[in-house]
């Protein structure tokens, strides 16, 4: 979807990104494309609609860029006196709010965010105001757009977003949407991580189908993820499969995890690490526990992004199981299915929204139906019985990454459509 770079577009010299927090442990994406952003000469500023949470201090890929974080926490003074100036210098933002109320009616904990969020845009919006930024970015069509768009309003900035899964999907109370149309209606550009993400909004709202939505894939660091120099994968026994998430249901960690009691009944000694953490951890322990699986499923901590790394160099295959969930939520484009690739690390997946333009079934990977542990058991013996086909889809999937997935080449993108946007906004 990147424009030539050749075309007379109009400069992008700073941007605000919008996240829902900052540092996030399983956010690597929004920080790859800050990073490879201020390679190409961008000033990059973040803020934060929420306090970050957890241990987690920051990958080294989002350490230079927490000296840029505008705090907007209610509790503090100057967040105030923003939204007072902000207010007096477009008092018409106001009534943007209450517009945006009715949509964010379905459940109490979405007006509740809004009542929250709102003041967090127009205090950003004057500090925009304020400074030299050319454009305000956010990631989630959630809360981070209704920030970015008070701060647009108030500034006169333009602004974009970024819609990546559940904040397309989902209609669980605490995560449902609101006002998506009223939201993308207002953007100067619509960004998506897949054409399925782009086929399923012009589907959910017809309204919306003749609003352009640029696609661009979320990009890693393919100098960073890279084939192992000293192994190869399913060159030894027992086979070490290797999968790495949040832990919550729509990872599917759960069907994975009866796939080996399958494998076991059939005679395999092939062996699962997990790592990452969530709200599952305790169900998912206990089912280990229930299918006496306890000698070849481990379940470790999170990790970087340095030590995914190094266990996608170490592994034999690489699995996520990922499901769509009954309130809809599902995974987008997950990064560690690019990294895994990036590795040249034979990987298997699910028939879930955009992991099939990632793992391509027989070409780059292995894509099974959700929710079918003997589906999954057979993916992994055929990799495990065919070493070279297996290695052969990933190399495959690597050049793909090279080609579609690399994080210069989706910063690339992303300054083309922002300039052009700022051009044709010029004329």
């Amino acid at each position: 979807m990147s424009m030539s770079s050749e075309s007379r577009h109009a400069p992008i010299k700073s941007v605000l990104y919008v996240t829902s927090r900052f540092p996030a442990l399983s956010a690597t994406f929004i920080a790859n494309e800050m990073d490879a952003l201020s390679q190409r000469g961008v000033d990059v500023h973040v803020g934060t609609v929420w306090s970050a949470t957890g241990t987690h201090t920051g990958h080294d890929v989002e350490l230079p860029f927490l000296e840029k974080v505008q705090s907007t926490r209610l509790t503090a003074p100057k967040t105030w006196i923003r939204v007072f100036r902000g207010l007096v210098q477009r008092p018409a933002v106001f009534l943007t709010v209450v517009r945006l109320i009715p949509g964010h009616l379905k459940s109490p904990w979405l007006l509740a965010k809004l009542i929250a969020s709102a003041p967090k845009g127009i205090a950003l919006g004057h500090w925009v105001s304020e400074q030299d930024i050319d454009w305000i970015h956010a990631h989630f069509l959630t809360s981070p757009t209704t920030v970015a768009m008070l701060a647009s309003e108030v500034s006169g900035v333009p602004f974009s977003a970024t819609a990546h899964a559940f904040d397309i999907t989902s209609q669980h109370p605490r995560r449902v949407n609101g006002s998506i149309v009223q939201k993308i209606q207002a953007m100067n550009l619509v960004v998506t991580i897949s054409d399925f993400n782009r086929r399923d909004i012009h589907r959910r709202w017809p309204q919306l189908v003749d609003e352009p939505i640029e696609v661009i894939y979320n990009g890693i660091d393919t100098e960073r993820f890279t084939p192992s120099a000293s192994h190869t994968p399913l060159a030894r026994r027992p086979t070490q499969l290797l999968s790495i998430s949040n832990l919550n249901a729509k990872k599917g960690f759960d069907w994975l995890i009866r796939s080996m009691g399958v494998l076991r009944d059939r005679g395999s000694d092939a062996q699962l690490r997990i790592f990452g953490d969530g709200p599952d951890r305790a169900i998912l322990q206990t089912l280990i526990q229930e299918l006496e699986l306890t000698e070849s499923v481990t379940l470790g901590g999170p990790v970087s992004q340095a030590q995914v790394q190094a266990l996608c160099q170490e592994a034999d295959i690489y699995i996520l199981a990922s499901v769509p969930l009954h309130s809809d939520d599902a995974d987008g484009l997950p990064t560690v299915l690019i990294e895994s690739l990036a590795c040249a690390l034979p990987t298997i997946s699910t028939h879930v929204t955009g992991i099939p333009e990632i793992i391509i079934d027989g070409t780059t990977g292995l894509c099974v139906p959700p929710r079918d542990p003997e589906a999954m058991a057979d993916a992994i013996q055929r990799l495990i019985d065919d070493p070279m086909a297996a290695q052969a889809m990933a190399n495959a999937g690597r050049e793909l990454v090279l080609a579609q997935f690399d994080k210069h080449r989706s910063a690339k993108s992303l300054i083309d459509v922002w300039s052009n946007a700022i051009t044709l906004a010029q004329h």
